[in-house]
């Protein structure tokens, strides 16, 4: 076991979201050792090395994890504070147990722009996604807020290469790509 326990140090209104909170907490021991092997396991993490940090998101909550400190924004009350960092904790130790079965990753992730995205689409502005076009459906798409699957031209048999292409630069950047496609991406 890595980390015993978190110690909550201060809680805070959220800057993001009024009707939220955020907080600093203190791990029981030096978090980062295990941060490499964190960001090999959390697809979606954003970790910098040099500073060294590693960012994820669960839910709408912004976690963010140093060396020697855990912070938290969105999170909705102290209750879910406390569950985040049990979560955490269960999640680090987890980690560091398997790390001789993990390859450390020290590669910083960035999130996806629109314009590779909306290059992928086919520009169709059908709006069958529910978007008035299919720049506002990419912007969507970079941010997480829809999922691939709402762009319905893009699974017909005439935008095979670019749905291809599109899987392939979500997953590659630790977006949550449909199971059913995967195998076709391999």
């Amino acid at each position: 076991m890595l980390v015993a326990s978190f110690e909550i140090i201060h809680v805070l209104p959220c800057l993001a979201d009024p009707s939220k909170i955020r907080f600093h907490a203190r791990p029981s021991a030096d978090l980062g050792p295990a941060l490499p092997y964190l960001n090999a396991v959390l697809p979606k993490a954003v970790y910098h090395h040099a500073t060294p940090a590693l960012t994820f998101t669960r839910e709408h909550r912004i976690i963010c994890l140093q060396p020697l400190q855990v912070t938290g924004a969105k999170v909705d009350d102290l209750d879910d504070a406390r569950a985040i960092l049990n979560d955490l904790r269960a999640l680090v130790n987890d980690t560091w147990k398997r790390r001789g079965e993990i390859t450390p990753s020290y590669d910083r992730r960035e999130g996806l722009t629109p314009v590779p995205i909306y290059s992928l689409l086919p520009k169709t502005n059908c709006r069958a996604c529910g978007l008035a076009t299919c720049l506002a459906f990419a912007v969507e798409l970079a941010a997480e807020r829809v999922s691939v699957l709402r762009c319905t031209p893009l699974f017909e048999a005439a935008h095979q290469e670019k749905r291809r292409l599109l899987l392939d630069l979500l997953a590659n950047a630790g977006y949550e790509v449909p199971s059913a496609f995967r195998t076709s991406m391999e």
